[in-house]
């Protein structure tokens, strides 16, 4: 089984801290849904088998599209694809966009999980991160996504943000925690560049990105979630039972995917692909039927990396039996001895699993990196 990523990369403006493809202009939407349609049609033998498990649109703002433009795309993807009985069916929403009515007709579409990007329930901090909805409109689209009989509902919380004090940000949780969602996802606050959140930092118009706030924050997460229920199972993603995200689990358990749209990455077991990061470009090139994309064949090593650095950031860690039979005894030996340079305190052996802790957590790419083949 497979799964099938989306991306709808356009937005009305830009957050401050974003460092994903999208543009902020409509005008290219038309063609660009031509070209994605012909993309569907063209890279059906990219992925080993045409059975989805997972459907994902991603953006960008995927809820600037209409009903009608997100049927046509859905119904060019079921004539080359077979789906999953219960086919998991995500789309990243915007509080400011979501409709009752709106929700309702994504629902008769066949989506049966929202993600959306609520961030922060305080004005103040809204404002900051350059968000377009308001507090009151996050809530609302939370209670309209229930009233539209959602039952997979995701939010995204952003942490470690200077600006916000500790008490903020426990408010921010409590009032997350306060409707019936089933999973969330956290992410610390990062600088990236070309953002305007790193012009604003250079120009010293707000403060530099403080770790000690991200810790902090991160501490909270893990206290508060845990008392509400929620399984961190994956350092940033947070579920009740049974609503683990399917599709980025597959992405940790290394499945197959095929990413459609500007920007979009894929991988086949084999081989790994990035479509070219312009609307403009991706469109051109699909009409004149040229290359718009970037492939490679991934070498042994950087399978075992992909491995390493995906599985040390699950609750599933890394099984040293499996990591043997997939890349033999030599990397195993690799990591028992390369483990030994990682403090103590940041991770768990047991049962030939390493798991990161809690401290762990914080660093997993720097320790991802101490295993890495060199």
């Amino acid at each position: 089984m497979s799964s099938l990523y989306v991306h709808l990369p356009f937005c009305t403006r830009k957050c401050s801290y974003c460092g994903f493809y999208s543009i902020s202009s409509l005008s290219l939407k038309t063609p660009f849904i031509n070209a994605l349609l012909t993309e569907i049609k063209n890279t059906t033998n990219y992925l080993p088998q045409r059975h989805l498990k997972t459907l994902y649109f991603g953006g960008g703002t995927p809820s600037l599209f209409t009903v009608i433009e997100l049927d046509a795309i859905l119904n060019k993807i079921a004539k080359y694809y077979s789906f999953e009985k219960d086919i998991e069916v995500t789309i990243e929403v915007n509080p400011e966009r979501l409709t009752l009515e709106y929700l309702k007709m994504l629902k008769k579409l066949g989506i049966n999980r929202l993600s959306i990007g609520i961030q922060s329930f305080n004005d103040a901090i809204l404002h900051f991160l350059h968000r377009q909805h308001s507090a009151k409109s996050a809530e609302n689209a939370i209670k309209n996504a229930l009233l539209a009989d959602f039952e997979n509902i995701s939010i995204d919380l952003i942490y470690g943000i200077t600006e916000r004090s500790e008490e903020m940000w426990k408010d921010d949780l409590k009032m997350a925690f306060s409707y019936p969602i089933q999973h969330f996802s956290a992410y610390a606050l990062t600088v990236e560049e070309n953002t305007l959140l790193k012009k604003r930092i250079e120009k010293g118009l707000v403060d530099e990105v403080d770790d000690t706030h991200a810790v902090r924050d991160f501490y909270i997460l893990l206290e508060m979630s845990e008392k509400e229920g929620f399984e961190q199972y994956e350092i940033s993603n947070f579920a009740k039972s049974n609503f683990i995200s399917k599709h980025n689990f597959s992405y940790w358990q290394q499945m197959p995917y095929l990413g459609v749209g500007p920007s979009a990455h894929s991988y086949n077991l084999s081989s790994r692909k990035w479509n070219i990061a312009n609307v403009a470009q991706y469109i051109t090139l699909i009409e004149n039927n040229e290359p718009f994309y970037e492939e490679e064949v991934l070498t042994v090593e950087e399978h075992y990396n992909e491995y390493i650095l995906l599985r040390l950031r699950t609750n599933e860690g890394v099984d040293l039996e499996l990591l043997e039979k997939q890349f033999g005894a030599e990397k195993k030996e690799w990591v028992l001895e390369k483990i030994e340079a990682i403090d103590a305190e940041n991770y768990t052996f047991n049962n030939n699993i390493i798991r990161l802790t809690n401290r762990g957590k914080l660093w997993a790419d720097d320790i991802a990196m101490t295993l890495f083949a060199e």
